[in-house]
């Protein structure tokens, strides 16, 4: 199962029933992915029975690493900026992959991939055209 079930919009905000029953998939993933490591059909497989919101915390935690080296090895600690106007179009992408993968509808879910995309090509190109990009600089809105 990997999506809960829910009857009401109250359990739509019920942690217990959302977030909770799936952590155990977050701390099998990695287990999981070493083991089926070069099996496209079986990686398929495990990425349409794991919880969505697992893969992205998954996806989180391992980009939160790289940030983090990075800012420690560039003495500059502002390495996630770069990524900010990329990432949530990436986020939408996944849920929509995931959708499509598992059967479930995703038509609404690719028009908000669409224009997500557009609004972080805007952003993205306004963070560059500002300096952004360049190595040492910091987010100009500080």
């Amino acid at each position: 199962m990997a999506l809960p079930i829910i009857k009401s919009l109250e359990d739509c905000a019920d942690y217990s029933k959302i977030v909770v029953p799936f952590i155990p998939q977050l701390y099998q993933l990695p287990f999981k992915l070493r083991e089926i490591s070069g099996n496209r059909d079986a990686l398929v497989q495990l990425y349409v029975e794991t919880n969505p919101l697992v893969t992205a915390a998954a996806a989180s935690i391992f980009l939160g690493v790289i940030f983090w080296v990075t800012s420690e090895i560039n003495r500059n600690y502002s390495q996630v900026d770069r990524a900010w106007s990329i990432l949530p179009p990436l986020y939408i992408g996944h849920l929509s992959l995931w959708a499509r993968l598992a059967g479930k509808a995703h038509d609404r879910i690719d028009l908000v991939t669409v224009f997500a995309t557009i609004w972080s090509m805007r952003l993205t190109y306004n963070y560059w055209r500002r300096g952004g990009y360049s190595i040492g600089s910091e987010d100009y809105r500080w």
